[in-house]
Order: C-alpha cells, then sequence, then structure tokens
C-alpha cells in the first residue's frame, strides 16, 4: 500500500520527447486510419458503378425478350435519356448470321465515368 501511495504521489511527469513521440505516432495512425477509410469508400463507389451497369444491361436484355424476332435493331440510349439513370449510356447490338436464323444481341453500358459492362446473348427466329 505504502508503494501505491508513493507512486501516485510521485509528481514526475512526462518529458516533452515522450509527448512529441507519443503525438506523432497517434498522428500516423489517424493519418492512416483515414486512408483506409478514403480506399473503401472510392471502392465502393466503383463497385456500385458496374453494378448499376449490369442491372442496367440486364434489364434491357429482358425487354429485348419481349420484342419481336424482325424487329430486333441496333440502337442507343444516350446520357440523360434512361430515366432516373442519367450518367449512363445504354447501346444495343444486333448483329444476324447468315441465313438470318439467329441473331448476336450485345448491350453495353457505360457510366459517366468510363466503368462499362457488355452482356450478349443468342435469339433464335
Amino acid at each position: 500500500m505504502k508503494r501505491l501511495r508513493k507512486w501516485l504521489s510521485n509528481e514526475d511527469g512526462f518529458t516533452l520527447t515522450e509527448i512529441v513521440v507519443s503525438t506523432f505516432l497517434i498522428t500516423i495512425g489517424l493519418v492512416s486510419v483515414a486512408a483506409v477509410l478514403s480506399t473503401a469508400a472510392n471502392r465502393q463507389n466503383f463497385s456500385q458503378g458496374l453494378t448499376t451497369a449490369t442491372n442496367l444491361a440486364t434489364s434491357k436484355l429482358e425487354e429485348i425478350k419481349t420484342v419481336p424476332y424482325d424487329s430486333l435493331a441496333s440502337g442507343e440510349e444516350g446520357f440523360g435519356t434512361i430515366e432516373n439513370f442519367i450518367s449512363y449510356k445504354r447501346e444495343l447490338f444486333v448483329t444476324p448470321n447468315g441465313d438470318d436464323t439467329l441473331k448476336v444481341v450485345k448491350v453495353v453500358v457505360t457510366n459517366a465515368v468510363g466503368q462499362q459492362v457488355a452482356i450478349e446473348t443468342v435469339v433464335v427466329r
């Protein structure tokens, strides 16, 4: 008990060097955490852009299922023309084979930052 009282009553403090070193180490740790959080936020935005583009391409392919074979044609929906997705454009490429018994349909979705998703399918007469 005497030892504890002696230690608690000791008026020795931290030296200036100890305070500077501990402040430096805490600063390094906080800067590292901030860098990791920033990178994580950027990756999340990147992934969200690709997911949205993939969903837009898939929804276009679902629309194509309702279009008659002879009406399938290439086309484009430019930036600002897709409802609720103004920073995306969607291109549709329809390529018939030689004897016109099937068509290859490719949907390419691009966002304003340049991320691109392409999905292909085959439609048979």
